[in-house]
């Protein structure tokens, strides 16, 4: 474990040894019950519910926009497939109808929404598994997908875009798809995929084998982006890609792998950084990222990290499942809105190609995952030990977990729609939102929300400056130029600096300080210290510069399109304490100050803001001085 297989360090890699010490000391887990039998309950749950829309020309017709959007279709096709291999063969009619459409679709160029790019992954798994089943059908088909020219036909390529920059997640997923072509006689020229993966996609990975998606010079890094590219990606090697660049694409995995193994929640949710954030398909690429990996360290000896693997790749089934809805359709971005509100939703998220996408991947999980029942599954690196890991590249992110319970500290300062300060807490005694799970935004960017204001909150210091208004550190510091969704952001634009001062993690505790320097209004400097034990955080903050008055901002869970949170303002009797208590899903969260003096306020435009789980309500504590602190309580 010491070296991966290029020889390189991997920069966790003290972390993930002593991780995988803890994890071979303590007993297996019980057996969740996530088995191959139950995994696939869930994936016919979602295809039933959606053929219900297949029209008589096999496509998957969208039951709120009235028509076949994105990539739905292809990706239906290989989730029946997958379930006609199951030996539900009631489904074979329905997924060639499927598969012979989306083929036409990508052909004729007439792919909805102008997304080819996506369609021959799933294309060809379908076409694989069905080819035997249906020979006469698979003759046309192949004579089909024959005539696909990759620069012309697809839509990221060099040839349409000339720009090195927009060789991004599409190319990539495009690539994937086109590999599997080849491995059928149907497209050959495997340099020309050895290009880019050497020339526009290698470039992009970390040192943690994170994948920085969108242009390098200005960089927008989403944790969605990084592992449904290392998914595609896997797909290539779990289907014998083996060429120029295979050494260092299977090194690469295997290190991000490992970081979406130490940094996923214990609820069994990736980092919610960046578009796409908290839509399901994100767990269901890491399912597959984690069980496949669980088989390869399971076959090389090393138990306990494939015990972890499967694990990971069992809680990542389990947050997909309880957002499936009764009729077996989910809620594609984690809230309870109707798909029609599109709360949470990006403008491109799309209610049937979503929830499809999702069962497609879960299909090449299920695909590449027949050994993994036999495996028996330990810990994650959430569930057990402390750590505090700060994530390279442009992900901006400090993780510190503590034995089941985990915090995310974004340290973006110049980016509107990824705000710094504690934007997700989590413990797996507790309901997975009431942290609360997201934050606000200073700007919408791609998404969109049925109700509540755009604010910028998060859990952050706040400060009162000489001339009477309140700022907060969630605010950032605004850039010259405006906010570009699509390209990111000037990652020098409008200055300050944020570095670890210190950190540390024990057996049972976390401990570490950020330095933020400006320019904030009328502050020089912040510090902000984070101490975490086992259903408490500790937080304080030290402001450096002028100011009448120190606060801090407190998210609170308040609405998730379901259910009401109940929020109380508690006055100690017989004492000059305030704190906050909220209770929600059949739990609590209490937020109590540290600092004498300090006074709990309701600040107008905190009283509904949106986020992607819903709305949040935010209170700020406010006292004189520089300083203060308060505790987060997490009871069982």
């Amino acid at each position: 474990m010491n070296k991966l297989q290029t020889g390189s360090v991997y920069p966790w890699q003290t972390e993930l040894e002593r991780f995988i010490e803890q994890v071979e000391s303590a007993p297996n887990r019980e057996n969740d019950g996530w088995t191959h039998e139950r995994k696939l309950a869930v994936l016919e749950k979602l295809v039933r519910a959606y053929a219900l829309y297949q029209d008589e020309n096999g496509a998957i017709i969208d039951p709120h926009s009235e028509s076949e959007r994105y990539y739905s279709t292809p990706s239906y096709a290989l989730a029946a497939a997958v379930l006609v291999k199951e030996g539900r063969h009631d489904l074979l009619e329905s997924a060639a109808a499927a598969l012979t459409h989306s083929i036409a679709c990508v052909v004729e160029e007439k792919a909805p929404d102008h997304h080819p790019d996506f369609f021959p992954i799933m294309m060809m798994g379908a076409y694989r598994i069905l080819k035997n089943l249906l020979p006469e059908q698979a003759t046309a088909w192949k004579q089909q997908l024959s005539r696909i020219q990759p620069e012309q036909t697809y839509i990221f390529t060099m040839s349409k875009m000339k720009n090195p920059n927009r060789m991004i997640n599409w190319n990539a997923i495009m690539i994937s798809g086109e590999f599997l072509r080849a491995t059928e006689g149907i497209a050959a020229d495997s340099e020309w995929m050895e290009m880019y993966i050497r020339n526009y996609h290698l470039p992009r990975f970390t040192s943690l084998g994170l994948y920085q998606d969108g242009p390098l010079d200005r960089p927008n890094s989403p944790f969605a982006y990084d592992i449904v590219t290392r998914f595609h990606l896997g797909v290539m090697l779990e289907n014998g890609y083996n060429g120029g660049c295979a050494l260092e694409v299977r090194d690469y995995l295997r290190r991000g792998a490992l970081s979406s193994l130490l940094t996923l929640s214990p609820h069994g949710e990736i980092p919610p950084r960046g578009r796409s954030a908290q839509h399901q398909w994100n767990e269901a690429a890491a399912a597959f990222v984690f069980t496949t990996h669980a088989q390869q360290a399971y076959t090389a000896g090393e138990h306990g990290l494939a015990g972890a693997f499967r694990r990971a790749a069992d809680l990542c089934w389990q947050s997909i499942g309880r957002w499936q809805t009764d009729d077996g359709k989910l809620h594609i971005v984690r809230n309870h809105y109707s798909s029609e509100a599109r709360h949470g939703f990006e403008v491109y998220s799309n209610h049937t190609c979503y929830s499809l996408w999702t069962a497609a991947v879960l299909a090449h999980t299920l695909l590449h995952g027949k050994e993994i029942d036999r495996i028996p599954p330990t810990s994650i690196p959430a569930e057990i030990g402390s750590r505090v890991l700060a994530t390279d590249g442009w992900f901006q992110t400090v993780i510190a977990a503590v034995d089941g319970q985990q915090m995310l500290v974004q340290t973006s300062i110049n980016d509107p729609y990824n705000i710094p300060g504690i934007v997700r807490i989590q413990r797996s005694a507790l309901p997975s939102l009431i942290g609360p799970s997201s934050a606000g935004h200073a700007d919408r960017g791609f998404t969109g929300f049925a109700e509540g204001d755009i604010f910028p909150l998060s859990y952050t210091p706040a400060w009162q400056t000489e001339d009477g208004k309140w700022h907060s550190l969630s605010e950032g510091i605004p850039g010259t130029l405006e906010f570009d969704r699509d390209g990111g952001i000037d990652p020098q634009d409008g200055g300050g600096n944020v570095q670890m001062e210190r950190s540390s993690a024990s057996d049972g505790e976390t401990d570490f300080t950020l330095l933020w320097e400006g320019p904030f209004p009328g502050v020089r400097e912040i510090r902000t210290h984070y101490r975490q034990v086992l259903g408490k955080i500790e937080v304080s903050y030290e402001l450096q510069g002028n100011i009448q008055n120190v606060g801090a901002l407190i998210p609170l869970m308040a609405y998730d399109g379901r259910e009401r949170s109940v929020i109380h303002h508690v006055m100690t009797a017989g004492k000059e304490t305030e704190s906050i208590r909220v209770e929600y899903a059949g739990a609590s969260l209490e937020v109590i100050p540290m600092t004498e003096g300090t006074n709990v306020v309701w600040p107008e435009e905190l009283t509904a803001v949106a986020c992607r789980n819903g709305l949040l309500k935010g209170a700020r504590l406010e006292c004189g001085g520089s300083r203060i602190s308060f505790i987060i309580r997490l009871p069982e």
